[in-house]
């Protein structure tokens, strides 16, 4: 053993051991903050430019002051459906803080009538330096303010992410297929000039593994909780042809609202308030956003694929429930992303439920698989062993002849599924 690495290890050893007397909490994050502070990267690197990407603030654009309009009318919509909703679906307390803090220039927008701040806000939400619920910009403010941090979320927690999806899932394409496009000012990494968040390198993936479960010229695919429908902008690339009805909660359908309809300017939407949620509005228009409240409104066995990532773990017990049973009802496949067994305490004797927990039928559901999100395993700078988050796969068993129709009560009763 040479001389140094011997002082090292004395070094070491001196050190672990007062570390070890201050407890395994101190222990572990003074573990974190010596790796955040290295500047040696472990990890094999990728050949392309990667820096931390948080751009300026954008002044809005008057060209969308007609888009903004129709988004609040629908906005203004979703809020007077949610006051008449049942109290058991309203935003969870964790949620509720977020849109009180991050999407409050909605709620003066709807005391005053001023859209300005809206505006303002849809023209950088995707860089916001409050928490949205719907990408991480916060944390990217955090490490842009400190070297290391920044070095640490360059090197450890996006370099290996976006080596992995080079190495097993690009299939010769480049990194411009995780890109976004620049709409709501995203921020990120830069990547050989294309802005890539560290939620784009899955949600490239799953939108993939998605678009594989169904078929057909024109599958129905519907979504809880779409945020501002990134998987959905990444399903498009791999679908030619689907109707797409996002649910979610009013302030976060402004977002998908603002984001889809720029990205897909050729695309026909129809937003809350405009029209009915019926058979021939599901056949005539591509994207449908429309407020999670009122998700009962689709018919039994209406959509070929119900997506929920995350937002069920979010919500209380009662919301889950519901929704889950709902969905179920609805949908001829069921494939969700949620924790295995984390839950939120929401006081009160309320929490969320685990992934177990979800009422799905079984007597109508094949469990078709289930299997670890590597995404939090490896997106974190190191591999995270205390990482639940599963996803399942749920398709409807087939039915004799005489069961569907008693079932559905004859086909001309139910809304079609996908042509």
């Amino acid at each position: 053993m040479s001389f140094k690495y011997r002082i090292a290890d004395r070094l070491v050893d001196g050190l672990g051991m007062i570390l070890s007397a201050a407890g395994e909490g101190p222990y572990r994050y003074v573990l974190q903050a010596m790796s955040e502070r290295s500047r040696w990267d472990p990890h094999p690197r990728i050949d392309a430019d990667l820096h931390l990407y948080l751009p300026d603030p954008v002044l809005p654009d008057p060209d969308e002051t007609p888009l903004v309009e129709r988004i609040f009318e629908a906005f203004v919509s979703a809020k007077q459906a949610q006051q008449g909703a049942d109290p058991a679906l309203l935003p969870a307390i964790g949620w509720q803080r977020v849109i009180d803090n991050s999407y409050r220039s909605l709620t003066r927008a709807l005391e005053t009538g001023d859209l300005s701040g809206t505006h303002e806000f849809l023209s950088n939400f995707l860089s916001w330096k409050e928490p949205t619920g719907i990408e991480d910009s916060r944390l990217i403010h955090e490490y842009s303010n400190v070297e290391h941090q920044r070095r640490y979320f360059e090197r450890r927690a996006m370099h290996p992410l976006l080596y992995w999806w080079h190495r097993t899932e690009s299939r010769g394409r480049d990194f411009s297929t995780l890109a976004l496009p620049p709409i709501g000012n995203p921020c990120g990494v830069m990547v050989d000039g294309n802005i890539i968040s560290r939620g784009s390198v899955f949600a490239e993936i799953h939108a993939r593994t998605l678009a594989g479960l169904v078929t057909g010229d024109r599958p129905v695919v519907a979504e809880l909780g779409g945020g501002f429908g990134r998987l959905a902008y990444f399903m498009s690339r791999n679908l030619d042809r689907f109707c797409y009805i996002g649910f979610d909660l009013p302030e976060t359908l402004v977002c998908s609202a603002y984001y889809l309809i720029q990205a897909f300017p050729e695309k026909k939407f129809l937003l809350y308030g405009e029209d009915e949620l019926t058979p021939d509005s599901v056949a005539d228009y591509d994207f449908i956003l429309w407020p999670s409240t009122e998700l009962g409104r689709l018919r039994d066995r209406s959509v070929d694929l119900f997506i929920n990532e995350n937002s069920l773990g979010c919500m209380t017990s009662r919301s889950s429930n519901h929704y889950v049973r709902d969905i179920c009802r609805i949908s001829n496949q069921f494939w969700h992303r949620n924790h295995e067994f984390r839950t939120n305490d929401y006081g009160a004797g309320e929490r969320s439920l685990a992934n177990r927990e979800y009422p799905v039928p079984l007597d109508d559901f094949d469990l078709v698989s289930r299997y670890l999100d590597i995404g939090p395993l490896i997106g974190e700078g190191h591999v995270d062993f205390d990482s639940d988050m599963m996803c399942y796969h749920y398709r409807r068993k087939p039915r004799t002849e005489a069961k569907r129709a008693e079932h559905e009560g004859g086909k001309a009763a139910a809304l079609p599924a996908a042509r």
